[in-house]
């Protein structure tokens, strides 16, 4: 479990979630559509592994609801990453490219999943997590 930027302790809460802004479930749901960029023809996949990160930094003090979606997202992102310099690794030996398209398309679907219950103030819950981050 990894907590780089925790959390100041609050005085006024009284145990229950308030129900987030729309800004809160934007910014919630912009963290899962990050994941799009594992498809190949986009040029940069490390901004998949890296708006998560600076989502959970940034936004862990200001916001219970995003920051649930942004550990959410980062600790699938990163197995999503294993997955995919697996898929690299396989690629180049079967000189095939069919497994980077099965990660990319499989992180995809799950992301503009999770982006679409995000959006409507729904908790998230990826099937398959590391769950490094708490």
């Amino acid at each position: 479990m990894l907590t780089l930027n925790p959390k100041p302790a609050s005085d006024d809460s009284d145990g229950k979630l308030k129900p987030p802004t729309g800004v809160e479930k934007t910014v919630a749901m912009l963290t899962h559509l990050s994941g799009i960029f594992w498809i190949p023809y986009l040029p940069m996949p490390v901004l998949a592994l890296i708006i998560p990160f600076l989502v959970l930094q940034f936004a862990r003090v200001h916001s219970e609801y995003v920051e649930q979606h942004a550990v959410q997202v980062a600790n699938f992102q990163l197995l999503m990453g294993c997955f995919y310099a697996l898929a690299m690794i396989l690629s180049y030996a079967l000189h095939n490219v069919f497994p980077i398209w099965w990660v990319a398309i499989g992180s995809a679907m799950f992301c503009l999943w999770e982006g679409a219950k995000a959006i409507n103030g729904w908790p998230s819950r990826y099937p398959l997590n590391l769950k490094l981050f708490k």
